[in-house]
C-alpha cells in the first residue's frame, strides 16, 4: 500500500479526524444529551446566552428528543448510528493510509470527544493533525473544531507540552474529491437519464457570526467544479444548488431544498438526481431528510424518480483525507483562526 504518511520516522504524528457526532442510542435521554451539548455551543446558535439557555433548557429539551426519536430509530443500524459507523471505517482507512501515525477519530458533540482525544495526543506527539471532515468553512464547524483546538492547545502547554498543530480549514476543490462526484455523476446519468441534479448542502442562518457568503462560495466552487468534470466527458445535464436543514428562526441560505422538490413538478422536472457533497458519511440529514422527506415531498408534487448519491465509501473518503493532510503547510505550532 501506498505511503502517504509524508513523514520521517523520527517524527511522532498524531492525526485526528474530526466530525459532527450524532447520539449514542436512539433514545429520547441520548437524543437530549446530544442536542444539549450541540445547541449549547454558541458557534452554532449564536443568541445572546440569557435569552436562548433558557429556551433550550427549557421547550426545546422537553420537546425535540421525543419528536425526533422515530427519525433516528429510521436511519439506525445494527452497529449503530450511521455517521458514527462510517466515520469510524474512514479512520480506519486514514490509519491504513499513514502506516506509523496515531489516527483517530474524533467528534465535536459526543465521546470521544475532539477536545480529550487532542490532548491525549499533545501529550504523546511532536505534531497533531487536525482534519475536519468538512469540505467547507462555517464556523458552526470548522470554526469550533478551531476554538476547541485553540482552548486543548492552551492547556496542554501549562502541562508542558507543545507539539506543532496543523489544522485544515476547507478543501472544496481538492481535486480527488471533485473527481470523485463527477465521476458519480456520470455513473448515475449513464445508467439512467435525469431531468435535473440538485446539490443539497446543509444550509446556515444568514447572520453575520455564520459566514454564510465565505460558504455559499465554496459550496458553489465545489458544485462547478463537479459539474465542469462532467461535462468535460461529454455529458450535458442541468443543474442546481439548494440548502436544507434549517432550525430555529431568522432566515438562512436559499432556495431551501424542501421547497425546491416541491416546485420542480411543476417546473416540468420528472426526475432528479440529488448530491450532498458536503457531507462525508450519512447521518439523519441524509438518510431521514433527503430519502424520506424530501423524497416523498417531490413524489408527492408529481415526481417520479428521485435518486440521491451516497457519501463517499470509507477508502475514498480517507484518500481526501490524506490528501488535505499532504497539502497542509509546515506546522505552525498554532490552530487555525
Amino acid at each position: 500500500m501506498t505511503d502517504l504518511s509524508g513523514q520521517t520516522d523520527a517524527t511522532r504524528e498524531g492525526v485526528v479526524l474530526v466530525a459532527l457526532g450524532s447520539p449514542v442510542a436512539p433514545t429520547e435521554e441520548a437524543i437530549g444529551d446530544f442536542l444539549s451539548e450541540f445547541l449549547s455551543d454558541p458557534r452554532v446558535v449564536d443568541l445572546p446566552r440569557a435569552l436562548w439557555l433558557p429556551i433550550l433548557n427549557g421547550p426545546v429539551l422537553r420537546r425535540r428528543p421525543a419528536r425526533v426519536l422515530g427519525q433516528y430509530e429510521g436511519i439506525w443500524t445494527e452497529e449503530g448510528s450511521p455517521l458514527r459507523v462510517h466515520t469510524r471505517a474512514q479512520g480506519e482507512a486514514l490509519a491504513r493510509l499513514l502506516p506509523g501515525r496515531d489516527v483517530r477519530v474524533a467528534y465535536q458533540y459526543g465521546s470521544p470527544n475532539v477536545a480529550d482525544v487532542f490532548l491525549d495526543l499533545a501529550r504523546s506527539c511532536d505534531v497533531v493533525t487536525v482534519l475536519p471532515a468538512y469540505p467547507h468553512f462555517a464556523p458552526a464547524t470548522v470554526g469550533s473544531i478551531a476554538d476547541r483546538v485553540r482552548e486543548c492547545a492552551g492547556l496542554a502547554a501549562a502541562e508542558g507540552h507543545r507539539p506543532r498543530i496543523r489544522a485544515a480549514r476547507s478543501w472544496p476543490s481538492l481535486a480527488g474529491y471533485v473527481d470523485w462526484h463527477a465521476g458519480r455523476i456520470l455513473e448515475e446519468v449513464s445508467r439512467e437519464g435525469v431531468d435535473l441534479v440538485v446539490f443539497s448542502w446543509h444550509g446556515v442562518p444568514l447572520r453575520k457570526a455564520h459566514g454564510a457568503a465565505r460558504y455559499r462560495a465554496e459550496c458553489h466552487a465545489t458544485a462547478s467544479a463537479v459539474m465542469e468534470r462532467v461535462e468535460a466527458q461529454g455529458c450535458t445535464v442541468a443543474w442546481e444548488e439548494t440548502f436544507q436543514s434549517k432550525f430555529g428562526p431568522g432566515r438562512w441560505l436559499a432556495p431551501a431544498t424542501i421547497d425546491t422538490m416541491a416546485a420542480l413538478p411543476g417546473r416540468g422536472v420528472r426526475s432528479v438526481l440529488v448530491t450532498n457533497p458536503g457531507f462525508l458519511a450519512d447521518c439523519l440529514e441524509t438518510v431521514y431528510e433527503m430519502d424520506v422527506l424530501n423524497a416523498g415531498v417531490f413524489r408527492q408534487a408529481g415526481g417520479v424518480s428521485f435518486r440521491r448519491i451516497a457519501p463517499p465509501d470509507a477508502e475514498s473518503a480517507a484518500r481526501f483525507l490524506a490528501q488535505v493532510r499532504g497539502a497542509l503547510t509546515p506546522a505552525s505550532g498554532r490552530p487555525a483562526r
